[in-house]
């Protein structure tokens, strides 16, 4: 029984370390290169032991160790997902600079976690057989390791929306500029001055890989299939088309822009109409019942007397 208690607490404790990481991994800003360039500016050029000294612990030696444990644990899982995984983490702009291995051993962690600090409590609390315990293990430890899915779903929900709202604005600006006498990547260059969004980093990476030598269209195409967004596949297959043709891309830019405002006064639209329905459930399940213990509640025990005497 003992020995049960210290795996469990070791258990736990490794799952709230992992969590306590994983959420300060997210919120922590990028300070190192903001450091780094001050350093590298100062007058001295720093040494590479007084860059590494000038991190903190977290850096220099949990965060190393932390991430060759989520690698290694994320190279035991199954290969055959792995090219769908990346391109759900790429179009979710990799949140928390997770690689695919990173996500896999959060995947394993969350899943054996769960299991075992689940099937501890049951075992405890009720003193199950020891089947029983691994059963209940192993369906909590199935729900641990889907869970990071949904948490990359919502993010690559969220990020698909954030592109979707700011593209309208966005191309209003590019016919502006386009107009002004700015080609396209000088009109996206504007964009991304003036803006800070899912979109302008998408903006960012066509023009960096334009510049490195990838042809527009390959770069705009690329962008259209990473963020999976309809209204970009048929933005950059406007655009894609005009060059082949040699068409007027102010005009181009003109018609999607309109076209892109056009969809989102239906989008709104189509979700004010499904306001009514979607105020139905709350209405019917939490404010008529209340309503009713309101009005008749009073009612209730002259009904029991008139009908017990009955």
């Amino acid at each position: 029984m003992l020995g049960v208690q210290l795996l469990i607490s070791l258990v736990v404790g490794l799952t709230v370390l992992t969590l306590i990481f994983g959420i300060r991994a997210m919120l922590m800003p990028a300070e190192a290169d903001d450091r780094l360039q001050q350093l590298l500016d100062s007058e001295m050029a720093p040494t590479l032991q007084q860059i590494e000294m000038h991190a903190s612990f977290y850096e220099r030696a949990i965060k190393p160790i932390s991430t060759t444990l989520l690698q290694s644990l994320g190279r035991l899982a199954p290969q055959g997902n792995i090219d769908n995984l990346y391109r759900k983490l790429e179009t979710a702009g990799f949140p928390a600079n997770m690689s695919v291995a990173d996500f896999l051993g959060v995947k394993i962690i969350s899943g054996l976690g769960q299991g075992f600090v689940f099937a501890a409590l049951i075992y405890l609390a009720r003193g199950s057989s020891l089947l029983t315990t691994i059963g209940i293990g192993l369906l909590f430890g199935g729900v641990g390791y889907l869970l990071p899915n949904v948490w990359l779903s919502r993010q690559v929900s969220s990020r698909q929306t954030e592109i979707l709202k700011a593209l309208p604005d966005a191309l209003d600006m590019m016919t502006i500029c386009a107009g002004a006498g700015l080609g396209l990547s000088g009109a996206m260059q504007r964009v991304c001055e003036n803006w800070d969004n899912a979109l302008v980093d998408e903006f960012n990476r066509v023009i960096t890989e334009t510049r490195l030598g990838r042809s527009r269209i390959e770069a705009l195409e690329s962008m259209a299939k990473r963020t999976g967004v309809k209204e970009v596949l048929s933005f950059v297959a406007a655009l894609t088309m005009a060059e082949k043709l040699g068409a007027s891309t102010i005009k181009v830019l003109h018609v999607q822009a309109e076209q892109m405002r056009i969809a989102r006064r239906q989008r709104a639209e189509q979700l004010a109409r499904e306001a009514s329905i979607k105020m139905l459930f709350p209405l019917v399940f939490l404010i008529f019942p209340a309503m009713f213990a309101v009005i008749l509640g009073p009612a209730v025990p002259q009904l029991l007397e008139t009908f017990g005497a009955l």
